[in-house]
């Protein structure tokens, strides 16, 4: 149970960094586009100067934004089997508790389990 849900928690991750990949460059390709042609939404050139600084802070600042946002959510998707591993009782230590039990109701002959005797 435990490997089946660190392998979903892997895919997962997967498809959320594919995910946010596609959002990096789709961020990167446009921004780079608004900051070379900053001079399409007016002719002065200061006002040219201050939108393409702006819009490459802004495109600085999404880039960034969505590399932190990926690593939070990769780890909260990862902490899940993590957490879910603790709570739930490994796989060997049930496979050993059967074995005890087992053995205890064996005995050392390996028959039923003893008799109790009652004196009176």
């Amino acid at each position: 149970m435990r490997r089946l849900l660190w392998v979903l928690a892997w895919i997962a991750v997967a498809l959320w960094s594919l995910f946010a990949w596609g959002a990096y460059g789709l961020l990167d390709i446009f921004g780079d586009l608004a900051v070379r042609n900053a001079d399409i939404v007016s002719d002065h050139p200061e006002t040219v100067e201050w939108l393409s600084w702006a819009f490459a802070t802004l495109r600085s600042l999404g880039l960034g934004a969505i590399v932190f946002v990926w690593g939070a959510v990769s780890l909260l998707i990862l902490a899940v089997p993590a957490v879910i591993g603790l709570i739930l009782p490994r796989a060997d230590s049930v496979e050993r508790d059967r074995r005890e039990r087992d053995l205890r109701w064996q005995g050392p002959s390996g028959g039923a389990p003893p008799r109790r005797i009652d004196r009176r």
